[in-house]
């Protein structure tokens, strides 16, 4: 089977051939504004005019007739609108001038089906990062499942706003990633990580408000180690409280050196198995949406219609298989985790990791931070009447906190049984509490709640005392995705019926939706 793969979502116009699930080849045109981002119509018009030989050279190169095709396969979204006005407009034209089959393809899926393809690994986690999309990945029923992703802006979103603010036209990134290897000073930025989602504006805010004041070689150095230090965390917590052991990076980020040596840095500390594609087919290319369209069950039609916000979870593609996620009991993300005695009390000892891969300074940082914001979250939680661990000792200098151990299981662990949605019920009025009490905790997953002779809260230490109602937000969302991840999506209902005792319910829930909204791609 001989398949056609159009791209034209933003600045990159391609075309791309595959037959019978091996490319044969594409060839790509990208439009690069004078100055400033991507203008979406000056992008489309430049696709207008470009594709149609980029279409004829592809076939020439490759000695096939447009009678040969089988399938026109085309990128839908998300992306520009005019951009993919563009090339669906085309696309359906040669499908009803050559009467060939048209296949819509999701943009995202396309890249991730050239890792998975080039990877051969059956059931990774990937990592999918562009300028509009930031995304924690892994196969779920019989489509993609996102379990973590950006609260706000995109990675390379983020990197070529800031190339633009230190006057780099556009594409920034790569300018950016030579400078930083000229930089090596430690700035006191902020580090979003939320549960296995990031955030970057207070990043870029920071970042941009120091441009006269620092050199233009310690911004670019700052802006990578902390936006990439921030990915390879959540891809560790992925692997870990998953129990995966194969990962895979796909979009035009991933191209980045500095990235790769720290996602490389900690597969090799945890003994993780990877995949880093050829710098070639990260970029928007043809030859993925050919490739996705090759694998689509989804039917033929002449209708189809182009998505902006389309989301890579959005529709199935069944051709993956299924699989669903089994969360393990004892086992950190970014820590090792140890059953302990301290002074004949039974205990855990946490202790966290990361300088084996990470800036030293940055990493100790982000240590010290985080063991002081879970004492005094922990603390809190006693104060209001919250069940959760003591601290028994704490040990700066070696990264590791002594906890008393709860007996129980993690709340993640007990999807199975018949009473989960009431115990999340409990769990959703705890949560109430919490917040009514001015206090978030930041990582709200099932993993980090344990069911026991009481409901125990563990590992705040992403939280925040006096929050705001966007912190509030977070924790429910982050809550919502880690039941979407394991398959119970439906029992959210259940925690929120616990959650409505709380005197801002209807707030939170709003702004919930609103970091939904937010997290799409712009």
């Amino acid at each position: 089977m001989l398949v056609i793969g159009i791209e034209s979502t933003a600045h990159t116009a391609s075309v791309g051939l595959v037959k019978d699930g091996h490319i044969k080849g594409f060839k790509s045109d990208s439009y690069r504004p004078l100055k400033g981002g991507i203008n979406p119509r000056d992008a489309a018009e430049h696709h207008r005019t470009v594709l149609p030989e980029l279409f004829s050279d592809l076939l020439e190169k490759q000695n096939v007739k447009i009678s040969e095709i089988d399938k026109i396969a085309v990128s839908t979204g998300p992306g520009l609108g005019p951009s993919l006005k563009t090339g669906v407009e085309l696309a359906r034209y040669l499908s009803i001038r050559y009467s060939k089959d048209l296949v819509p393809v999701n943009h995202g899926v396309g890249h991730l089906e050239i890792s998975r393809k080039m990877s051969g690994f059956k059931n990774p986690l990937f990592l999918y990062v562009s300028g509009g999309n930031t995304q924690l990945i892994t196969i779920g029923d019989h489509k993609y499942s996102v379990l973590g992703e950006t609260l706000d802006i995109g990675v390379g979103n983020f990197l070529d706003k800031l190339a633009r603010d230190l006057g780099i036209p556009f594409p920034g990134a790569p300018v950016l990633e030579n400078l930083a290897k000229k930089g090596e000073k430690v700035m006191d930025c902020p580090y979003t990580v939320k549960g296995m989602d990031v955030s970057y504006s207070g990043l870029y805010t920071y970042l941009k408000n120091r441009i006269r004041t620092e050199k233009r070689e310690d911004i670019a150095f700052n802006a990578q180690e902390y936006a990439f230090t921030a990915l390879a965390e959540i891809v560790e917590r992925g692997m870990a409280h998953f129990g995966l052991n194969e990962f895979s990076i796909t979009g035009g980020v991933a191209r980045n050196r500095r990235l790769r040596e720290l996602l490389a840095g900690m597969a090799r500390m945890r003994g993780y198995r990877f995949y880093f594609p050829d710098d070639e087919y990260l970029s928007d290319n043809g030859a993925m949406i050919a490739l996705a369209g090759f694998m689509s069950n989804i039917k033929a039609s002449e209708n189809v219609r182009f998505e902006q916000t389309e989301r890579v979870d959005s529709r199935e593609s069944r051709w993956i298989g299924k699989r669903r996620l089994k969360p393990r009991a004892m086992v950190g993300g970014e820590s090792v985790v140890e059953l302990s005695k301290f002074q004949g009390i039974d205990a855990l000892v946490k202790k966290r990791r990361g300088g084996e891969y990470r800036n030293p300074e940055l990493n100790h940082n982000i240590n010290s931070s985080r063991i002081k914001r879970e004492v005094k979250l922990l603390h809190s939680f006693k104060t209001i009447g919250i069940d959760s661990p003591d601290v028994l000792y704490v040990e700066l200098d070696d990264s590791s906190l002594t906890l008393t151990r709860v007996r129980g299981k993690g709340l993640n662990q007990c999807i199975s049984d018949s009473g989960f949605n009431k115990t999340l019920q409990e769990v959703g009025k705890r949560v109430a509490k919490m917040h009514e009490n001015g206090v978030s905790h930041g990582d709200l997953n099932a993993g980090n709640v344990i069911v026991g002779k009481e409901i125990y809260f563990i590992d705040p230490s992403m939280g925040e005392l006096d929050p705001e109602l966007e912190d509030l937000g977070v924790d429910l969302h982050l809550m919502k995705e880690s039941l979407n991840a394991l398959g119970r999506g439906d029992s959210f209902v259940s925690f929120l019926k616990g959650y409505r005792s709380f005197s801002g319910y209807r707030e939170v829930l709003a702004k919930v939706e609103e970091i939904e909204s937010r997290r799409r791609y712009t």
